[in-house]
């Protein structure tokens, strides 16, 4: 379960760290020209009732207590490593390490007092980037990262790729061996949708285009991740041409959950 709520760990794992040197999140204010409906007052942080503090929107922790719940947080993830690294061990003890594909995957990420939230449950980067670590026997190249955008539903056409099974069935997701093999690669170009809270996201290399289904104004986000990669400015009213463009990639994403809207084009 770790490491999700609550942070709770041996303490060996909150020893690894150094409270004072904990850094704040560089996005400590709500960003700038949105809704306050795109976010939350961290209401599953605030049900753990022995908190020593519960923040808002309008009243965020304290720096001190900021520290406190980052700083367990890290321990919670360190925890998790160290059993990872068990399983990891037992597959080579067992004689299974070149014959087991082992993938880690979160299905979210995690608000540490980003734009004032604490918790997951938003369209911001920091909720939906997830952990994604792929161990596949014959990899020739190990320990390298990509910047290239994948998606969850790309996991299962990866898989049977990895396992050399054709695919049954036609599916949204696409294999990424290919950046396995060259973690650089350019050839793998495709946005990432998600959807949550009356809202529709696209993730392109460099953009995060928002649009919502709501009354709320405003509902169209636009960030861009080469100059603000803490999505603290929405330049959607600064940059209407590049909003018209990325919606129309926005669009195949829109599969009519949240109802009718005009910027389906209807």
């Amino acid at each position: 379960i770790r490491p999700h709520l609550p942070f709770v760990a041996p303490k060996k794992y909150w020893d690894l760290y150094d409270r004072s040197k904990i850094p704040f999140s560089p996005s400590m204010k709500l960003p700038h020209d949105v809704s306050t409906a795109s976010f939350h007052n961290s209401g599953e942080f605030n049900s753990y009732l022995s908190g020593d503090e519960h923040p808002t929107l309008a009243a965020p922790v304290s720096e001190a207590y900021a520290r406190k719940i980052t700083h367990a947080y890290y321990a919670s993830v360190s925890y998790t490593d160290a059993q990872i690294g068990k399983l990891l061990q037992a597959l080579n003890d067992y004689g299974l390490e070149e014959s087991t594909i082992v993938i880690l995957w979160g299905d979210h990420g995690w608000h540490l007092g980003d734009h004032r939230v604490w918790g997951k449950h938003t369209l911001s980067e920091r909720a939906l980037k997830s952990p994604l670590i792929i161990r596949a026997p014959g990899m020739k190249i190990r320990g390298k990262t990509s910047d290239a955008i994948v998606s969850s539903v790309d996991i299962y056409p990866t898989l049977m790729d990895l396992c050399k099974v054709p695919m049954p069935y036609e599916t949204d997701g696409a294999t990424f061996i290919r950046l396995m093999e060259n973690p650089g690669s350019k050839s793998f170009v495709q946005p990432a949708y998600s959807f949550y809270n009356n809202g529709i996201t696209m993730r392109t290399d460099r953009y995060r285009i928002t649009h919502y289904f709501r009354k709320e104004q405003l509902v169209t986000e636009l960030y861009d991740h080469k100059n603000d990669p803490n999505e603290n400015f929405n330049i959607a009213a600064d940059d209407e041409r590049r909003v018209r463009q990325l919606l129309r990639k926005w669009k195949k994403g829109d599969t009519g959950l949240y109802g009718d809207d005009k910027v389906r084009g209807r």
